[in-house]
């Protein structure tokens, strides 16, 4: 699989095709796919309902898309890489988050939102990896 077509898949208006925690993800800037572009994103993962405008701060396409929140009911930072291989591509996705939970709230997240978000995110790629194969 060459990394175009996984970044065909990828693109962040596609992720609730292939990631149904988001229910909606529309572009808010003129401009898509660049440094500065912005993007609000709708969806639930384990009961929590997240709203967040997120910031691409580095995008080449087909090789890396980089991230923040600049603004919602979350904090974060996030990547996608694409590396091609022998086989085909190797396909990452980092995601770091903060919740805006008291200390009761934190110890929640790490026992039942994380666990979520952790199995959310590995049939999501389980989902692109079948989408990519087509």
């Amino acid at each position: 699989m060459l990394p175009e077509k996984i970044g065909s898949i990828t693109q962040f208006e596609k992720l609730p095709e292939w990631q149904p925690e988001w229910k909606t993800v529309k572009w808010t800037s003129e401009d898509k796919n660049k440094v500065g572009s912005t993007l609000h994103m709708v969806g639930e993962v384990a009961g929590f309902k997240s709203e967040i405008d997120l910031e691409l701060t580095e995008f080449v396409k087909n090789e890396k898309a980089r991230w923040r929140t600049i603004g919602g009911n979350m904090t974060g930072i996030g990547s996608m890489t694409f590396s091609p291989t022998e086989d085909g591509t190797k396909f990452s996705m980092l995601i770091d988050y903060e919740l805006p939970y008291s200390v009761l709230g934190k110890l929640i997240d790490k026992l039942r939102v994380r666990k979520a978000i952790e199995k959310s995110y590995d049939e999501a790629l389980k989902k692109l990896k079948e989408m990519a194969e087509k």
